[in-house]
């Protein structure tokens, strides 16, 4: 077996698959006591609710909250973020095989195959149901795709790994295929349902599902993802480009515009077809599907609903948060000529830093209040004790609760805005929708693409420019002056997409991995949060932008091994259980 405690059945999870589904716009809910084994996969009827069922099983942040199984937790793989809980959830780089995080990654992705396998099985006998032929080609196709997305992460995390693709039966315990021929699996795959789907959808009811632009995005993030270890290199930049061109050339998406339109991204004003930029949106429901990502992350003094604290886990690093420009001309702030000033280090910045981080200062809705009227100033810094005053004269404090220094909180002294929801009812109510891939990233992927294909600098720099203006940012040569070499213009693609996606999911743990930053990255293996003072002794006169790693908390230490990193191993429960996955993949 390649997965434990799944039994084979012919309803494949029956009770999860139909009585709930992954959209608002095409919900549908059926009483269990109509199906059996002899009427399932009889009707369109039946296989439209089946696919909203796996539509159900995407991963974007888990129902019930756990970081684990939410495509958030791989930046804490990475210099963006670090989970308090260090070595219990790898975020010290630890990716040996009896891990936990391996063995989750690899258990419930294939959970996830063997379900989408047998739809595909058992959907050629509804086939003559259908009055229209076409929609049960795109059926088929959207269920392949998320097929195709999990073997694209496995390929990614483990490289040579079994290819199903047809029912299997308890005892059958497979060997792995190549690592080339599960990565052309995946890619051939999305190139040819993208055939079979529309480009958009015109009925309501279909807002949300997969569409051609879905197909390709991800094709051309998943080739992107191999020029670190695939022998044509040149081919992926070439097929990357087609894929990425045509999302790009569709004239089907845009950028949402402004800084209003980034931050609406992370925000319910997205919802339901409300974004232009949003290609492939996992939508969340707080009656049939919700979330308790909130609960995960916000400060310990933030509100927490019926629960009596958040368990507050993540946190975003120091490294990330000097890592945004200058507004005003793009320079890092390390440089002199910046502009940045160390005591007000917020002001002036890029606006993705606001609408991506909880940072000193701002007000916050309190635990124990309604989660919208009373607030409270977040801050970390054991020795300072902010306040605002409010229009009508109400002075609004801190609380002691989120101090860097306590026991059981994120210790970076940053925490996360984007999809933070406060207008939750129970911890795991929350319905903001996840944005998995977007049309910000197609451009992006678009101009690596062409990058790597044409050496063309100059369109690819035009790319990215694209991104900055949307924000307000200074083109690149205003911020980077004349760029003339292929290397010079990977460096901006990468700051640029770190800037754009941080904290949004696996996007920067893809760049480490596939142009191996790990050995720069990770030389000094501390983990810094917030300035503290000289020593890291807490000191009230420290200015919260010090750019010297001597004052800044140490939150954690990582150990980068190369060969973990870039590559997982097998996790161990899988060998224990088919011992065939240690012979050569075939």
């Amino acid at each position: 077996m390649i997965f434990s405690n799944i039994k084979s059945s012919l309803l494949f999870g029956l009770a999860s698959l139909l009585t709930c589904t992954a959209c608002d716009s095409f919900l549908d809910k059926e009483p269990l006591n109509e199906y059996s084994v002899a009427t399932l996969y009889q009707t369109e009827h039946d296989i439209r609710l089946a696919l909203n069922g796996l539509y159900r099983e995407i991963r974007g942040f888990n129902p019930d909250g756990y970081p684990q199984f939410s495509e958030y937790v791989y930046a804490t793989f990475t210099d963006d973020a670090y989970d308090r809980r260090g070595a219990a959830q790898s975020s010290d780089l630890d990716f040996s095989s009896s891990k936990n995080k391996l063995a989750q990654d690899w258990e419930s992705r294939y959970a996830i195959i063997r379900n989408i396998n047998e739809f595909l099985a058992r959907a050629p006998q509804a086939e003559g149901s259908f009055a229209d032929p076409q929609l049960y080609k795109r059926y088929l196709a959207e269920a392949r795709f998320m097929r195709a997305l999990n073997y694209a992460r496995l390929n990614f995390l483990f490289g040579a790994v079994p290819l199903l693709t047809e029912p299997t039966e308890p005892d059958f315990f497979p060997r792995r295929a190549t690592r080339e021929k599960v990565f052309d699996f995946v890619s051939d795959e999305l190139a040819a349902i993208a055939k079979d789907l529309p480009e958009k959808y015109n009925n309501a009811n279909d807002v949300g599902r997969i569409t051609k632009g879905a197909a390709l995005a991800i094709q051309a993030r998943h080739l992107l993802n191999g020029i670190d270890w695939y022998p044509d290199k040149q081919s992926l930049y070439s097929k990357a480009a087609e894929a990425a061109g045509s999302v790009y050339k569709s004239r089907v998406y845009s950028l949402d515009a402004g800084e209003a339109g980034y931050q609406k991204l992370f925000t319910r004003a997205s919802a339901n077809g409300a974004s232009n930029e949003a290609i492939l949106t996992l939508f969340y429901n707080r009656d049939f599907k919700s979330h308790g990502y909130q609960v995960v992350i916000l400060p310990k003094g933030a509100f927490s609903g019926s629960r009596s604290n958040n368990s507050n886990y993540i946190g975003a690093t120091n490294a990330l948060v000097e890592s945004y420009q200058m507004k005003a001309n793009g320079l890092a702030v390390s440089n002199p000529a910046s502009g940045y000033d160390p005591a007000k280090p917020w002001e002036g910045r890029d606006p993705r830093l606001a609408a991506t981080i909880l940072k000193a200062g701002d007000m916050i809705p309190a635990k124990g209040g309604d989660g919208k009227s009373d607030l409270y100033v977040f801050d970390a810094h054991p020795k300072k004790n902010p306040t605002v005053t409010l229009e009508n004269g109400k002075i609004i404090g801190s609380v002691t609760t989120d101090d860097v220094n306590k026991n059981e909180i994120n210790r970076t002294g940053y925490g996360f805005k984007k999809y933070m929801d406060f207008d939750f009812i129970t911890p795991v109510k929350t319905d903001i929708h996840y944005h998995f891939i977007r049309y910000a990233e197609v451009i992006l992927l678009y101009a690596e693409a062409i990058l790597g294909k044409d050496a063309d600098i100059n369109k690819a720099m035009a790319l990215v420019n694209e991104v900055r203006a949307r924000v307000g940012m200074p083109n690149v040569v205003t911020s980077y002056g004349a760029v003339n070499s292929k290397e010079k213009a990977l460096e901006i693609i990468l700051q640029e997409r770190r800037s754009e996606f941080a904290l949004e999911g696996p996007q920067r743990f893809f760049d480490i991995r596939r142009h191996h930053l790990g050995e720069q990255l990770f030389k000094d293996g501390n983990v810094y949060g917030i300035p503290l003072g000289d020593g890291r002794n807490a000191n009230a006169n420290v200015k919260d932008g010090d750019l010297d790693n001597a004052k800044k908390i140490i939150v954690g230490k990582r150990n980068f091994n190369a060969i973990q990193y870039y590559l997982w191993s097998i996790p161990l429960v899988a060998i224990q259980q088919n011992d065939n996955l240690t012979k050569d993949p075939e």
